[in-house]
């Protein structure tokens, strides 16, 4: 099966430091594929070069057997790969609603005019997007705080949010980065049968960062671990978990925060 993402010999260099240093993967189709190693290992850095927040250094990204390693990051959504942040980034002072209106505002702005004057055309996209909107909230328990402000959101809520700005765009590709971080146990798990309920259900592939190796080891099909920006291994998670440059990349230093 031909792989969905491809990323190619990719090198990211500021200034002196390679953060990213040669790392070569491919992510398969309704696949979750995740990305671990320990503090700086370049796993961010190597996240904002496929999303194209980052030009890389050298190499290559293509997804569905396009180059986009030159595009920029909304470009890059547009054709359906699109990312949360390790930091919310959510509009706060906006509602629930707005916020996911605003995220589908590139299918609603067509042009000016058709704006101005309510076409037929831009009726039927808004009517769209509100119907995705209400799917979304409906999917991700958010129903009840449609027309709360975001900020006001129990972090937990504000992260379904962030997926849920994302799932509206109908993504091919799902970036992730660290979608746990915050979470409580049980949020986790929720987290965890939310993730696999997005690829099995609406053909979707997941790649993420995430320091719950729990999480990881229980959703993962793939797994590709960095260290100080170079790959080191990959496999499925019971190769992982017994690969011995993994365990020693990891003594000395503590679980990821």
């Amino acid at each position: 099966m031909a792989d969905l993402l491809q990323v190619e010999n990719l090198t990211m260099q500021f200034g002196g430091l390679c953060a990213v240093d040669q790392v070569s993967f491919g992510v398969e189709p309704n696949q979750i594929t995740a990305i671990i190693g320990p503090n700086g290992a370049g796993k961010t850095t190597l996240f904002n070069c496929i999303s194209g927040f980052y030009q890389p250094t050298s190499g290559k990204v293509s997804m569905l057997g396009k180059e986009i390693t030159a595009l920029p990051s909304h470009k890059i959504a547009q054709r359906g790969l699109v990312r949360t942040f390790q930091n919310i980034r959510l509009f706060k002072a906006m509602t629930v609603v707005e916020n996911l209106m605003v995220a589908q505002h590139s299918r609603l702005n067509s042009n000016l005019l058709s704006g101005m004057f309510k076409t037929r055309n831009y009726r039927q996209k808004e009517s769209e997007a509100i119907e995705r909107v209400h799917y979304w909230l409906d999917q991700m328990g958010l129903t009840e705080f449609a027309n709360r402000e975001a900020g006001n959101l129990a972090y937990g809520q504000q992260r379904r949010l962030e997926i849920a700005r994302c799932m509206v765009l109908d993504p091919k590709l799902l970036l992730l980065d660290e979608p746990a971080a915050g979470l409580n146990p049980n949020e986790t798990l929720e987290l965890n049968q939310l993730i696999l309920s997005l690829r099995d259900n609406n053909d979707l592939t997941v790649l993420l960062i995430e320091h719950d190796m729990k999480l990881v080891m229980e959703i993962s099909d793939h797994i590709v671990v960095l260290d100080q920006g170079m790959p080191i291994a990959a496999g499925d998670p019971d190769e992982i978990r017994n690969n011995k440059r993994v365990i020693n990349a990891y003594l000395g230093e503590g679980d990821e925060s």
